[in-house]
Protein backbone atom coordinates (compact mmCIF):
# COMPACT_ATOMS: atom_id res chain seq x y z
CA UNK A 1 0.00 0.00 0.00
CA UNK A 2 2.88 2.62 0.58
CA UNK A 3 3.53 2.56 -2.87
CA UNK A 4 0.51 4.58 -3.40
CA UNK A 5 1.07 7.18 -0.85
CA UNK A 6 3.51 9.49 -3.12
CA UNK A 7 0.34 9.67 -5.51
CA UNK A 8 -2.49 10.29 -3.23
CA UNK A 9 -3.42 13.71 -1.82
CA UNK A 10 -3.46 14.03 2.18
CA UNK A 11 -6.94 13.12 2.81
CA UNK A 12 -6.37 10.14 0.21
CA UNK A 13 -3.76 8.36 2.20
CA UNK A 14 -5.40 9.23 5.43
CA UNK A 15 -8.66 7.69 4.17
CA UNK A 16 -6.81 4.92 2.95
CA UNK A 17 -5.26 4.45 6.50
CA UNK A 18 -8.31 4.55 8.33
CA UNK A 19 -9.86 1.95 5.63
CA UNK A 20 -6.77 -0.80 6.41
CA UNK A 21 -7.04 0.65 10.95
CA UNK A 22 -11.37 -0.96 10.35
CA UNK A 23 -9.83 -4.15 8.57
CA UNK A 24 -7.19 -5.07 10.98
CA UNK A 25 -9.40 -3.88 13.64
CA UNK A 26 -12.34 -6.78 12.35
CA UNK A 27 -9.31 -9.18 11.36
CA UNK A 28 -6.64 -9.36 13.90
CA UNK A 29 -3.86 -11.35 13.47
CA UNK A 30 -5.22 -14.24 15.93
CA UNK A 31 -2.93 -17.69 15.87
CA UNK A 32 -6.27 -19.42 14.62
CA UNK A 33 -5.68 -17.51 11.38
CA UNK A 34 -2.86 -18.99 10.80
CA UNK A 35 -2.06 -22.44 8.59
CA UNK A 36 1.14 -24.18 8.93
CA UNK A 37 2.56 -24.83 5.69
CA UNK A 38 4.79 -28.22 6.01
CA UNK A 39 6.42 -27.79 3.00
CA UNK A 40 7.56 -24.61 3.42
CA UNK A 41 8.13 -24.95 7.11
CA UNK A 42 6.10 -21.92 8.04
CA UNK A 43 2.99 -20.36 9.24
CA UNK A 44 1.44 -18.23 6.18
CA UNK A 45 -2.11 -15.94 7.09
CA UNK A 46 -5.26 -18.04 6.44
CA UNK A 47 -7.20 -14.82 4.75
CA UNK A 48 -10.13 -17.57 3.53
CA UNK A 49 -11.08 -16.91 7.01
CA UNK A 50 -11.47 -13.58 7.22
CA UNK A 51 -14.53 -13.14 5.50
CA UNK A 52 -15.21 -10.60 2.60
CA UNK A 53 -12.51 -8.58 2.29
CA UNK A 54 -13.95 -6.51 -0.67
CA UNK A 55 -15.75 -4.43 1.81
CA UNK A 56 -12.70 -3.13 2.61
CA UNK A 57 -11.10 -3.13 -0.84
CA UNK A 58 -14.15 -0.23 -2.20
CA UNK A 59 -12.15 2.62 -0.77
CA UNK A 60 -9.05 1.52 -2.67
CA UNK A 61 -10.71 0.72 -5.68
CA UNK A 62 -12.47 3.82 -5.84
CA UNK A 63 -9.04 5.77 -5.20
CA UNK A 64 -7.43 3.43 -7.90
CA UNK A 65 -10.38 4.42 -10.26
CA UNK A 66 -9.92 8.22 -9.85
CA UNK A 67 -6.12 8.23 -9.94
CA UNK A 68 -6.04 5.80 -12.86
CA UNK A 69 -3.88 7.89 -14.98
CA UNK A 70 -1.09 7.48 -12.31
CA UNK A 71 -2.03 4.30 -10.70
CA UNK A 72 -3.30 1.96 -13.83
CA UNK A 73 -0.29 -0.29 -13.26
CA UNK A 74 -0.69 -1.08 -9.33
CA UNK A 75 -4.89 -1.64 -9.75
CA UNK A 76 -4.18 -5.48 -10.44
CA UNK A 77 -1.85 -5.93 -7.02
CA UNK A 78 -5.07 -5.03 -5.42
CA UNK A 79 -8.31 -7.79 -5.79
CA UNK A 80 -9.70 -9.56 -3.83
Amino acid sequence: VQELFPHLAPFEVRLLLLSLWEYLRENSPLPQKFTFQPQRGVFLRDFTRDGDVGKHLGLLHSLLQKNIHTLGGLATRFRP
